[in-house]
């Protein structure tokens, strides 16, 4: 299946979240050079493709000041990737939301294209990949697509498209202080995208390819270059 990623079926919100501290990297990686620019910059530029609104998530505006993006501090700080989502949906024009971290440099439009094409009644719209039990999901698990019996699914929440019928949702869980945004997938209606069928958008998985330590920041080097 081809989707032309230029190509917006219904007005779509970009939410792009920084709000991490960057421990492992030393500073903050979102304005890390990459290529010919900065890892946000890149994931800004995606989504400009297949977004009508962009909205970004920061509890630290001055440090994206030149970047003229509309910015928002989080509505309930403290409440991680989960709260920054809750408050890209609250303060989305539109009721379909495609969220994204400030860390993916490579985030595929065709991929993003999709998710918001099969979101319909669904509450959001999820990839997953494959991992080990015995260890946490690792950018190199990506491409993984004949899983074994000892390999669980990770659900990417943070290449995903959301629907404002999760907001109710998620301020109970809020309320609750379950701050995990998988567990999302326990109280609303989530489409789960397998790797058989988002590879054909994105075959090599560098939609989920994260950047958070200076291997991983040397790996996207490699891979860009």
């Amino acid at each position: 299946m081809s989707l032309d990623a230029s190509k917006k079926l219904i007005p779509v919100t970009g939410v792009i979240l920084a709000g991490g501290k960057s421990r492992r990297m030393g500073e903050n990686k979102a304005l890390m050079r990459l290529g010919n620019n900065s890892l946000i910059g890149h994931v800004i530029h995606r989504m400009c493709l297949v977004t009508d609104e962009l909205l970004l998530i920061t509890n630290s505006p001055a440090e994206y000041a030149h970047l003229d993006v509309p910015m928002h501090g989080d509505i309930l700080p403290g409440t991680g990737a989960l709260g920054g989502i809750y408050t890209g949906l609250r303060r989305a024009s539109h009721n379909t939301v495609l969220c994204v971290a400030c860390d993916g440099p490579f985030v595929e439009p065709k991929l993003l294209t999709y998710l918001v094409s099969v979101l319909g009644a669904y509450d959001a719209v999820m990839p997953y990949t494959y991992s080990s039990r015995q260890a946490p999901l690792r950018n190199k698990d990506i491409g993984v697509t004949n899983p074994s019996h000892n390999t669980q699914i990770t659900l990417q929440t943070l290449c995903a498209a959301y629907s404002k019928r999760c907001l109710p949702i998620i301020e109970s869980m809020l309320r609750d202080s379950e701050l995990r945004v998988h567990a999302l997938q326990d109280r609303a209606h989530i489409k789960r995208v397998s790797p058989e069928v988002w590879q054909a958008f994105d075959p090599e998985g560098m939609s989920f390819f994260n950047i958070n330590t200076p291997q991983d920041f040397e790996s996207a080097n490699a891979y860009i270059r």
